[in-house]
C-alpha cells in the first residue's frame, strides 16, 4: 500500500484557491456575513434542515454485494466487502453513519473522501472516511494525489488508496457543493437571523433615538446610551414602561421584524436554499403547496431524480475501487431502493399482488420486503395466472379451436346429406 507522510510540495492543485480557502476560513458574502460550511450546518436551520433530510434518505438504504450467476444473481453474503459495508466499515461507524457522512461531506464541501485500508495480504480491512475540510487533491504527472490531516498529522495518499465521491463537477474531478452555491443565500438568512437576535438582546424595543435639550459631548452620549439599556434592554425588561426626565424625548423608528416583507423575505430564502439542495418542501415540513394527493407523486419524484442518481454515482465509484480487476466481472455492490420505491400500506398491498401474478416475486420474496419470516419452501414457488399466455399460444389455441368448429360443422352438414 502506497502510504507517505506529507514531504513532497511539488505538486500542482487540482482545486480552486477559492474552493481551497472557503473550506479553511469560510466565505465572506454581500451581506457581510462570513459563511463556512461547519458554522452554516450548525447554525442554520435550513441547511440543516436540508443536509439532514439528504443524508438520512440515502442511509436508511441497504447497500449490499451481490454475485452475478447463470440464473441471475445472489447475495455475496460472505465476501469482507459485504461485511463493510453491511457490519462495519470502520472501528467508529455503523453502515448508517458511514453513508451519512458521505451525503454531509458532498453537499458541504463538495467531495467525500474515503480511505481503503489494506491487510499485508491485499484485502481492504476498514473503509475509513477523511476530513473533507482538510483535504486537498493534487496532480503530478498525471496522477493524482490526497493531502490530507489526520489526528493533527499530515498525509499524502495516492489515488488508489482513495475512493473519492464528487457532488457535482465542472471540470470532472472536484466537486461543487450545493452550499458554496447557496452561500449568499446562507449570508442572507444568517444576517436575518442575527437581526432578529439583537432585537430580542434589547428587549424587542423599537429601535429609536432619544431626543435631548441642547448638545452633549462624547462621554454623556455613551453613559445615556448606556443607562437607557441597562434598564429597559434584554428580553427581561420587554414590555416595561420607560420614564423619561431631564427633558429627554423618545422617537421610534419602526423595523421590519413583523413586517410581511420581512417574513416573506426569509421564507423564501428558505425556498431557494431548499431547491439549491434539491429538497422538495413538503420533507421540511412546508405543506403550503402540498396535499395528500401529490405527496406521493412529489416523494417519487425526490426518489427518482435525486436519491437514485446518488446511488448510481457511488455504486460505480465502489465497483471500481472495492474490487480487483478479476471481481468486478463476478461481483457488484447494489443499492435496494424498494423500501424507498414501496410507498404507502395500499400502494404496496397493489403492487405486490401484481408482481405475485407476474410471478415476478414469490411469497417469501413479498414477505422478506416486509421484514417478515420466510413460510418456508412452500413459498418459494412463483405463480403465474392462467389467464395469461403468449401470443403464439393464443393463436394455436385459435387455430385448434376453429378447426374443431369447422369439422363438427362438416360432419353436420354430411350427416344431413346422408338422409
Amino acid at each position: 500500500m502506497i502510504f507517505r507522510s506529507l514531504l513532497n510540495t511539488e505538486k500542482r492543485s487540482s482545486q480552486s484557491w477559492e474552493d481551497i480557502l472557503f473550506n479553511a476560513f469560510g466565505y465572506k458574502t454581500k451581506s457581510g456575513q462570513v459563511i463556512t460550511p461547519e458554522g452554516a450546518f450548525d447554525n442554520l436551520g435550513a441547511v440543516f434542515a436540508c443536509v439532514e433530510r439528504r443524508a438520512n434518505a440515502l442511509s436508511k438504504l441497504p447497500l449490499q454485494v451481490f454475485e452475478r450467476t447463470e440464473d441471475g444473481r445472489k447475495r455475496a453474503n460472505k465476501h469482507n466487502i459485504d461485511y463493510l459495508l453491511t457490519k462495519r466499515p470502520n472501528k467508529y461507524q455503523t453502515p448508517s453513519a458511514f453513508k451519512k457522512y458521505i451525503v454531509v461531506s458532498q453537499l458541504l464541501w463538495g467531495n467525500a473522501y474515503i480511505l481503503m485500508k489494506f491487510d499485508r495480504k491485499g484485502k481492504i480491512i476498514e473503509l475509513i472516511p477523511l476530513n473533507p475540510g482538510s483535504t486537498t487533491i493534487l496532480k503530478q504527472n498525471g496522477e493524482y494525489w490526497f493531502h490530507t490531516n489526520i489526528d493533527g498529522k499530515p498525509y499524502v495518499f495516492h489515488e488508489e488508496e482513495i475512493i473519492h465521491l464528487p457532488y457535482i463537477s465542472s471540470d470532472g474531478k472536484i466537486g461543487k457543493a450545493p452550499l458554496t452555491v447557496a452561500r449568499e443565500n446562507a449570508g442572507n438568512l444568517q444576517a436575518m437571523q442575527e437581526f432578529e437576535g439583537n432585537f430580542y438582546r434589547n428587549g424587542t424595543m423599537t429601535k429609536g433615538a432619544l431626543k435631548v435639550p441642547g448638545e452633549l459631548n462624547k462621554d454623556a452620549k455613551k453613559k445615556i446610551r448606556e443607562e437607557w439599556r441597562e434598564l429597559y434592554g434584554g428580553v427581561q425588561n420587554t414590555g416595561d414602561i420607560a420614564i423619561l426626565d431631564s427633558g429627554l424625548e423618545w422617537q421610534s423608528i419602526s423595523i421590519p421584524l413583523k413586517d410581511a416583507e420581512f417574513v416573506m423575505s426569509k421564507k423564501l430564502t428558505n425556498i431557494e436554499i431548499a431547491n439549491i439542495f434539491n429538497v422538495p418542501s413538503f420533507l421540511l415540513n412546508d405543506m403550503e403547496r402540498s396535499t395528500y394527493n401529490n405527496i406521493e407523486h412529489q416523494n417519487m419524484r425526490f426518489i427518482l431524480d435525486v436519491l437514485q442518481p446518488d446511488c448510481i454515482a457511488i455504486e460505480e465509484e465502489f465497483n471500481y475501487k472495492l474490487f480487483t480487476e478479476n471481481e468486478r466481472s463476478k461481483y457488484y455492490v447494489k443499492f435496494n431502493l424498494t423500501s424507498a420505491l414501496r410507498g404507502d400500506s395500499a400502494s404496496r398491498v397493489n403492487y405486490y399482488k401484481e408482481m405475485l401474478a407476474m410471478g415476478v416475486y414469490s411469497i417469501n420474496e413479498v414477505r422478506e420486503l416486509e421484514d417478515k419470516n420466510s413460510i418456508g419452501e412452500i413459498g418459494d414457488k412463483h405463480y403465474f395466472s392462467l389467464n395469461y399466455t403468449t401470443l403464439e399460444t393464443l393463436e394455436k389455441h385459435q387455430r385448434i379451436k376453429g378447426g374443431d368448429e369447422l369439422d363438427e360443422g362438416n360432419e353436420g352438414k354430411e350427416g344431413g346429406q346422408g338422409d
